[in-house]
């Protein structure tokens, strides 16, 4: 690709046309390297090709994948990769990567790894990003959004990822959430709604290893027919009186409590 191509994956549309996205950062990078993602073409500007870290990178990439990172690189100066950034101070690395396609049939049974999030209609890319990183760090088995949830190749998710979206299935989908819940039911689950009000109490659901988490849009919740279609729903205490809390939160609290219960 060439710079305007590149630039142009700041684009949902474009993104969804070529299959590809840009990730920017070191640590980032690294994360994809180590993952064996499918990276068609690094981006680097001049004076971070100048730099002890270039050196350092070009054998993690060589040692991941048996050749030289030069082979794919693309080198460009720092005004030009500013318009590549969303950030204040670029480090001055990406890449191109190819997506990451799941679909429903690849959440894997079984294993270290359990436990299912849907995400309903999520829209702030923040959020999204921080979800993520959240089902990794509580060892979920995968992420499943329903159609109308942010792109999560948008840049300010993978941001937020900090490269987790790398190391499990994030699953986009055509599902309205009130589909999702019955695909999960199909596949075993038992879908749990986080609710602010009403349910049962967070320290009392009885949940199991095969529960899948549904957390709604952040202004709106989860949608009425969701919850319906939901086979618990549950409420997390908040005695100091706020009327709900920030989805990420939310579902933070969930996934660890369906963790700890689920390994007992």
């Amino acid at each position: 690709m060439n710079l305007k191509e590149i630039e142009g994956l700041q684009k949902r549309k474009n993104r969804e046309e070529t299959g590809c996205f840009f990730l920017e950062g070191l640590r980032a990078v690294k994360e994809a390297v180590s993952s064996k993602a499918e990276i068609t073409q690094l981006v680097v500007t001049e004076d971070f090709c100048n730099s002890d870290e270039w050196n350092e990178f070009r054998n993690t990439y060589s040692s991941a994948f048996g050749k030289d990172a030069e082979l794919i690189l693309l080198k460009i100066g720092t005004k030009n990769f500013a318009k590549l950034s969303d950030t204040v101070t670029p480090q001055g690395i990406g890449a191109v990567v190819k997506t990451q396609t799941y679909t429903l049939d690849d959440i894997p049974q079984g294993g270290e790894r359990f436990g299912v999030l849907v995400c309903e209609n999520l829209q702030d890319p923040g959020n999204m990003g921080t979800i993520i990183r959240t089902a990794d760090a509580a060892g979920f088995a995968a992420v499943v959004c329903s159609k109308d949830t942010v792109d999560i190749y948008n840049s300010k998710v993978l941001r937020s990822t900090v490269g987790s979206m790398f190391r499990f299935p994030i699953i986009q989908t055509v599902f309205t959430g009130e589909e999702l819940a019955g695909e999960m039911k199909k596949r075993g689950y038992t879908v749990a709604a986080a609710h602010p009000r009403g349910g049962k109490s967070l320290y009392n659901a009885n949940f199991k290893r095969n529960t899948a988490v549904a957390i709604g849009n952040e202004a709106g919740g989860i949608t009425e027919e969701l919850l319906n279609a939901c086979d618990e729903i549950v409420t997390i205490p908040m005695p100091g009186g706020t009327e709900s809390l920030n989805a990420s939160v939310a579902a933070a609290l969930m996934m660890y409590e369906v963790r700890r219960k689920g390994e007992n």
